[in-house]
């Protein structure tokens, strides 16, 4: 029995032991694969198709026109098996969190054995023979594992690296009042357990920050600080929306900003009152902000 591999060449020469030797051989092939080939000097030449997979049995004929001989062939053609199901190439969970996935497999072949096996892997990692994958993640960061798909001849690898995520945490807290005319100032801030970058191994890790919601000339600085001017703003309320992002979880903070017109007194200010009479004046005033409620004071 002879093993080969799917879109492979198959080439085999046939070897004859005749004393004393003819002078020209002819070579035939039976109940061979359709585009199998043998040549006059007697070489097999074959490339199995993705159709032509499992088990052929052919005989090849050598005859010098008198006598003749016949040799039997038993050629599996295996296709390599397929990880149809998996992982991601970076899966990222959160601390503490339990993995358990199931992964799927595909093979050409009629009544494969099929195993899988973990190569390396982070501590406390399982893979079971059905392709159950079991882990706790515990550490934040990268944690790579190699496994492997067998089917008795051709083995397949895969690759893949499990992060251990620690979402953003905003560490700083916004004014929600401005007066008008003022400008609106946010240092952003927020910390990431995590140390290592959620993509690249080899770098450290970096955290994102992004305005979703907000004025239109409201912006987000390289040193992640907002300083936005009020003078401009027809609204008096906004709701403001920044999501600090580490690639691979984002965290959002929303907050109201009330942008405080001052009162504008609409009254005289000037008034003439004789000694000895009574004032009797009405102060008038109003204010921009809708729902505000004005209260009135003597400053003695």
């Amino acid at each position: 029995k002879i093993d080969i591999k799917l879109n492979s060449l198959f080439s085999t020469h046939i070897e004859i032991v005749q004393i004393p030797p003819s002078n020209n051989y002819d070579f035939l092939l039976f109940n061979a694969p359709e585009n199998m080939r043998i040549d006059t000097t007697g070489r097999i030449s074959w490339v199995p198709l993705s159709t032509q997979v499992d088990e052929y049995i052919f005989t090849v004929e050598v005859t010098d026109g008198t006598a003749f001989s016949q040799l039997d062939y038993k050629i599996y053609v295996n296709a390599p098996p397929v990880i149809s199901s998996r992982l991601s190439d970076i899966h990222y969970i959160y601390d503490n969190e339990k993995l358990h996935f199931t992964l799927e497999s595909f093979d050409l072949n009629q009544n494969p054995t099929l195993e899988w096996k973990l190569i390396i892997g982070p501590p406390g990692m399982h893979l079971s023979y059905q392709g159950i994958l079991d882990w706790t993640g515990t550490d934040f960061g990268h944690h790579p594992y190699s496994l492997e798909l067998n089917d008795g001849i051709d083995t397949v690898v895969w690759n893949g690296s499990i992060y251990v995520n620690a979402p953003p945490v905003f560490t700083s807290e916004p004014i929600t009042v401005v007066a008008k005319g003022d400008t609106f100032f946010y240092q952003i801030e927020a910390r990431d357990d995590n140390k290592i970058h959620t993509r690249d191994m080899e770098m450290n890790n970096k955290l994102e920050f992004y305005l979703i919601q907000g004025p239109k000339d409201m912006q987000i600085s390289k040193d992640h600080t907002i300083k936005w001017a009020t003078n401009d703003s027809t609204d008096t309320e906004h709701i403001i929306g920044i999501v600090a992002s580490d690639g691979a979880e984002e965290t959002l903070q929303q907050f109201p900003l009330f942008v405080n017109t001052f009162p504008i007194v609409t009254s005289s200010d000037s008034i003439t009152v004789e000694i000895g009479d009574t004032l009797d004046f009405i102060i008038t005033a109003t204010d921009p902000n809708d729902g505000d409620t004005l209260s009135y004071h003597l400053d003695t």
